[in-house]
C-alpha cells in the first residue's frame, strides 16, 4: 500500500508541487488542449501528427535539446503571471539566430503550419513517451484548489496507509486474545520443524513425571497440582514459560524464565534450562503436590488404625 501511495503522489501530486520536478528523469504533466484526430492519408510524407486525448496524463522523458531528432514530440512550458501554460508541439529542427539563441522550428500535433520559438533555460520538459487518458482531468481537478489538493492528499494518505496499520493492530490484538474454548496447542498451525521441537518438548516433560492439560491455545504443565509452566506457540516460535515469579535486584521481570526455542538445534539447552529451573524451584514441592492423599485403614475389631510411623 505505500508503493502505492508514492505512485499515486508522483502520478497526480508530485508536479502539482513542483513543476519540474522528475523521477530518474522522467515527468507528467496535465495535457488540456483539444487536438483534431487527422486521417494518415492527409499527412504529407515525413511529418508526424499525433492525437492525444484532452484531459490526459502525459509522460515525458528530459533529453538534451543537441539530442533532438526531427518529429520528435515534445513538451515545454512558460509562465504568464501565476499560471504555468504547457505547450505540446512536433520538433522539425533548431538553429541559432545572431543573437546566438536557439530557435526551435515546430508545428501543431493536427496541423503542419511551421512556428518558430524559443524556450527559456529550464522551461524545456521533455519528449513524449506515452499518455494515459482521463488521468489528466482527475489531476487538474486535484490542482484547482489548494486547500483541495492538500485535503485529498490527506484523504489518500489515510486510505493507503492507515488502513493497513489498522487491519495490523486488529490482527494483533486476536492473535493476543487467543482461542475462547481450552482446545491446547493447535498442532495444525505448527511449521514442520515447530510440531517437531513440541512433540521433543512435550515427551520430556511427560518422561519427568509431569502432566499436561489442554488451555487457550497453550498446553498447561502441571507439577501434581502444582502449574509448573506453559508450553505454547507464538509469533512462530516455541515456548515454555515457568511459571514462577522470579524477581530480581531492581524488581524488574526476569526473563529467565521465559524459555524460546526458535529452532531445532535449542532443544538440549532449552531441556537444561527447564531442568535446572525445576531442580531449584520445584523439585521439593513435587512429592506433596503429586502425592494422592493416603487413607487410613481402620482395624476390622473398631481398634483405633496404626499409622504408619513408628
Amino acid at each position: 500500500m505505500a508503493i502505492l501511495f508514492a505512485v499515486l503522489f508522483i502520478v497526480f501530486y508530485l508536479n502539482i508541487f513542483d513543476t519540474d520536478a522528475t523521477i530518474a528523469g522522467y515527468r507528467f504533466y496535465d495535457f488540456t488542449d483539444k487536438v483534431e484526430k487527422i486521417d494518415e492519408y492527409d499527412i504529407a510524407d515525413g511529418d508526424v501528427m499525433k492525437y492525444i486525448e484532452q484531459g490526459s496524463k502525459v509522460l515525458v522523458k528530459e533529453v538534451a535539446a543537441a539530442d533532438l531528432k526531427e518529429n520528435d514530440i515534445i513538451a515545454f512550458y512558460y509562465k504568464n503571471d501565476a499560471e504555468t501554460v504547457i505547450i505540446t508541439q512536433v520538433f522539425k529542427f533548431s538553429e541559432t539566430d545572431y543573437n546566438g539563441e536557439t530557435v526551435y522550428h515546430t508545428h501543431d500535433l493536427d496541423d503542419d503550419t511551421m512556428h518558430s520559438v524559443t524556450i527559456d533555460s529550464g522551461k524545456f520538459m521533455g519528449v513524449y513517451v506515452a499518455h494515459i487518458p482521463v488521468l489528466g482531468t482527475i489531476s487538474e481537478y486535484l490542482a484547482a484548489e489548494t486547500w483541495l489538493t492538500y485535503l485529498s492528499l490527506l484523504l489518500l494518505a489515510l486510505i493507503m496507509l492507515g488502513i493497513p496499520l489498522v487491519f495490523l493492530i486488529i490482527r494483533i490484538k486476536s492473535r493476543q486474545m487467543g482461542s475462547p474454548f481450552p482446545e491446547g496447542v493447535n498442532i495444525n498451525k505448527l511449521k514442520t520443524e515447530n510440531l517437531y521441537i513440541y512433540e521433543n518438548i512435550r515427551e520430556f516433560i511427560l518422561s519427568s513425571g509431569m502432566t499436561l492439560d489442554k488451555g487457550y491455545d497453550c498446553d498447561l504443565i502441571y507439577l501434581g497440582k502444582i502449574l509448573f509452566g506453559i508450553l505454547h506457540c507464538t509469533n512462530g516460535n516455541i515456548y515454555v514459560n515457568i511459571n514462577k515469579n522470579f524477581q530480581r535486584y531492581d524488581n524488574k521481570i526476569d526473563r529467565a524464565g521465559y524459555i524460546c526455542i526458535p529452532h531445532a538445534a535449542n532443544l538440549e539447552n532449552a531441556k537444561k534450562r527447564i531442568n535446572s529451573i525445576y531442580r531449584a524451584y520445584f523439585m521439593n514441592k513435587k512429592p506433596y503436590a503429586a502425592m494422592p492423599a493416603r487413607r487410613v485403614r481402620r482395624p476390622a475389631n473398631g481398634a483405633r488404625p496404626v499409622s504408619g510411623r513408628r
